[in-house]
């Protein structure tokens, strides 16, 4: 298999050229068999099977790399975590500088977003985060809340943190905001912390009708949604065209080779 992974890593940033925003995040190949690189995966439709970080553009995938390989010791030696490693490695395809690179909350933390700003393409990072020992400051970060009054108290919350003094990571911000739960957010592209205006379509029972319903979004929520999805974009385009769909997948290399050819 490594020749097929290699050619992908090779060719995906010779057949598309990312635009601004990309993303980063787990990419899951389904595997009913035996192997000792095989994972226990309960938090997916798609279920146990490898796993792979993967650099996506708008569903396209232009980087791979297999969880069951050493990280890359050139990233370890600057004190960065296996994972952070595989991270910074599949940003070393791209080709234009300051591009803005969606995370969840398993790979977002302020030392990540001041390492992929010093890499050589000074990549600006943002993501939801998790509360700890990921950079949130205290000042910002908050409890959820467990009884339903202070729920309700709680809700709209927003509260703001800006690093200053740190050339190596400039303009990072840590926000909170809660709505039903806590969500706290990391960020080096947002310009400034404030609710938009949105307006979406709902039916309204009694009048039969579609209506148009306004609303207010953190705006730094609303540029995660829309720049998130396409690792997971790329996940349902490899579903609704996947190769094994009634396959059993009991030979490794069988599940591998599908999985990594439906992300081409």
């Amino acid at each position: 298999m490594r020749p097929l992974i290699n050619w992908i890593t090779y060719g995906g940033p010779l057949v598309h050229k990312p635009g601004m925003s990309i993303s980063v995040d787990e990419m899951t190949m389904r595997f009913k068999g035996k192997h000792k690189d095989k994972l226990r995966i309960t938090y997916k439709k798609e279920g146990d099977g490898f796993q792979a970080d993967a650099l996506c553009d708008d569903g396209f995938t232009l980087q791979v790399y297999m969880r069951n390989d050493p990280a890359p010791k050139k990233y370890l030696s600057e004190g960065l975590s296996p994972l952070h490693a595989r991270v910074m490695s599949l940003l070393d395809a791209l080709e234009e500088s300051y591009q803005q690179c969606a995370m969840d909350n398993l790979y977002n933390s302020a030392a990540f977003c001041r390492a992929a700003f010093n890499h050589k393409w000074k990549v600006l990072s943002h993501g939801v985060a998790r509360k700890g020992n990921r950079g949130i400051p205290a000042c910002v970060s908050q409890q959820e809340a467990i009884s339903r009054k202070d729920q309700v108290k709680v809700r709209g919350t927003v509260k703001a943190a800006v690093l200053e003094g740190d050339e190596g990571c400039p303009n990072l911000i840590a926000s909170y905001v809660c709505d039903t739960k806590p969500v706290h957010y990391l960020s080096m592209v947002s310009e400034e912390v404030k609710r938009i205006e949105k307006e979406k379509e709902v039916y309204n029972v009694d009048t039969d009708e579609i209506e148009y319903v306004k609303y207010l979004r953190m705006g730094f929520i609303d540029t995660y949604n829309k720049t998130m999805g396409d690792v997971d974009l790329s996940d349902q385009l490899r579903g609704s065209y996947r190769l094994d769909r009634w396959a059993r997948n009991r030979k490794w290399w069988w599940s591998m080779f599908l999985g990594v050819l439906g992300s081409c």
